[in-house]
Parts: C-alpha cells; sequence; structure tokens
C-alpha cells in the first residue's frame, strides 16, 4: 500500500466526504408574530461548506503558529482525538489561506501525515486480516474498527485502496474494499447523534423547502426538538471559540456569516416545529435558542 502523504491526506478527505458533513443540520407564515421568531428571521445568510473543526484542532492551529511549541509531539499525543471534519477543515483552510498563514498551515499537515504514517502497517495489517477473516463479516468490520485508535488511517487506506484496484480493473477486490468501507462509514455514522446528524445536513442545503421537508421528516420520526436545539446551541458555542481563538472559520468565513447560517437553519426548525407539534413545544425550542441570539446581538 502506498505511503505518498499527498495522496494519503487527500484520500481522507475523499473517504470522509460524507461523514464529515455529519461530524463534523412548513409552517404558516403567521407564527412568524412570535418576538422569538423574529429575532431569527430576516437576514440572508452566507452559506458555509465546512463543519467547525473540534477544539483539538483549533488547539493545533495555535501551536502551529509558534516554531517551538512541539507541534509533532502534540499531533502525535492527541491524533486520536482528530476528526474527519478537522482534516476537511484543514484542507478548506489551505485552499483559501495567503502565503503566510500556508506555511503553519502546511507544518501541521505534515505532522498530521507523520502520526498518519507512522500507523499505516497497524492499518494494513488489520485490512488483510478482515479480508481473510472467518464468520460474521459485519460483526469483524465492527470489531476491527473498535480497536483502532482513530478510524482516519484505515478509511484512507481503503480509499486509496480502492481507487488503485478501480484503476487497475479488479473488481472483486474493488468490491470487497467497498464493503468493508461502506460498513465502517455506516458505523462512524452511528455514532454521530442524530440530532447533529440532521443538522449537518440542514447546514449543506441551500433550498429551503428541502430543508423544512427534512425537518418535517425528523420531527414525524420521533426526533425531538429539545436535541436539535441542543445540538444547534453546541455549535454556535463551538463556532464562537473558534472564532476566539483564530479569529476565523474554517473557509475564512466570517463570524457573522457563520451565525447567519446557523440562524436560517433554526428559524426553519422553529416554523416546522411549530407546524408539526404546536404553539407549546415552538416556544420551548426557541427559548432553548438563547445562546444564539445573545450571540447575534455581540457586532
Amino acid at each position: 500500500m502506498a505511503r505518498n502523504g499527498g495522496a494519503l491526506l487527500a484520500a481522507l478527505v475523499a473517504a470522509f466526504g460524507i461523514a464529515a458533513a455529519l461530524f463534523l443540520s412548513v409552517a404558516p407564515v403567521a407564527f412568524l408574530g412570535s418576538s422569538t421568531l423574529q429575532h431569527l428571521s430576516g437576514h440572508s445568510p452566507r452559506i458555509a461548506t465546512a463543519a467547525v473543526p473540534s477544539g483539538v484542532l483549533t488547539e493545533l492551529l495555535v501551536l502551529a503558529k509558534d516554531e517551538d511549541a512541539g507541534l509533532v509531539q502534540a499531533v502525535d499525543d492527541k491524533f486520536g482525538k482528530l476528526t474527519p471534519q478537522d482534516l476537511s477543515s484543514l484542507d478548506a483552510r489551505l485552499k483559501n489561506a495567503d502565503e503566510a498563514e500556508q506555511k503553519r498551515l502546511q507544518k501541521l499537515q505534515a505532522s498530521i501525515q507523520a502520526s498518519m504514517e507512522k500507523r499505516m502497517e497497524s492499518a494494513k495489517k488489520d485490512i488483510d486480516e478482515l479480508l481473510t477473516s472467518s464468520g460474521s463479516i459485519d460483526d469483524n468490520i465492527r470489531e476491527t474498527l473498535e480497536k483502532q485508535e482513530s478510524p482516519l488511517p484505515i478509511m484512507a487506506l481503503l480509499q486509496m485502496n480502492m481507487a488503485r484496484a478501480q484503476k487497475n480493473g479488479q473488481e472483486r477486490q474493488l468490491q470487497a474494499l467497498a464493503y468493508v468501507f461502506n460498513g465502517m462509514n455506516a458505523e462512524l455514522e452511528k455514532q454521530v447523534p442524530l440530532a447533529n446528524r440532521v443538522l449537518m445536513r440542514l447546514l449543506g442545503m441551500e433550498d429551503k423547502g428541502a430543508r423544512r421537508e427534512l425537518l418535517a421528516k425528523h420531527v414525524d420520526e420521533g426526533g425531538h426538538p429539545k436535541e436539535l436545539a441542543e445540538a444547534i446551541v453546541k455549535l454556535v458555542a463551538d463556532a464562537e471559540e473558534q472564532f476566539a481563538t483564530l479569529g476565523s472559520g474554517p473557509e475564512g468565513q466570517s463570524r457573522s456569516g457563520t451565525l447567519e447560517l446557523i440562524r436560517k437553519v433554526a428559524i426553519d426548525a422553529a416554523l416546522v416545529i411549530g407546524e408539526e407539534l404546536g404553539d407549546s413545544e415552538q416556544d420551548e425550542f426557541t427559548e432553548q435558542l438563547q445562546p444564539l441570539f445573545d450571540a447575534m446581538e455581540i457586532e
């Protein structure tokens, strides 16, 4: 299995194209009479495409500014806590950074690559054993994933070898690798709370009708408004921490633009909850969003 660093990190971003969007979410206009909903409405947010990175990446980005910060060791120590969103966020930052910023981001990327390569042999062995294992393949996939310090190396290797098998016309090998990859991706998705998954999907939707359709489906299937509100509030807190520390979002977006994006989803959610569950549930949901309102009041 190849060890090319650039290809490896590119494979990571591609491998988690769906997962990163996760961890990294229609009511009568009369409901807008609520002062809380009026607070949410009336703006046109800019679409942001990358999820807020974890606190670990934010910490490492700060360390990357310091030549003597012990970045390589810090990355290696915290590697298991890096998420797919972090890799996508770092990739997006690199694409939008100026020359000075690129240098520290490339330093961080190189440190992540080094930590990744240290874990390659173990991941390769696990894949080989999994492909030749007996018993329930689904159980074996789950057990293999559970023993990983981080899913990043094994998922990246699967992605790279799927591409190689496809290029070489190895259909059976491609099918086997794809089955394992999809099985692991499904297991990773289960680890993300449903409300967070829905929220991340909503944040990536530009069409208001599509967002409200997804929200209605989520509520109809038993999704609890409180959990969605908690996911929104947590996202606001994470975004505020990142802007306070780094001064910009993962793709250089402004604080106001990020909050506007979250607000747009929040108002859709409030309207749908009001229509599906009634005024009382809607009021309770919007009351939980006070941290979002407070953040929007700060210039």
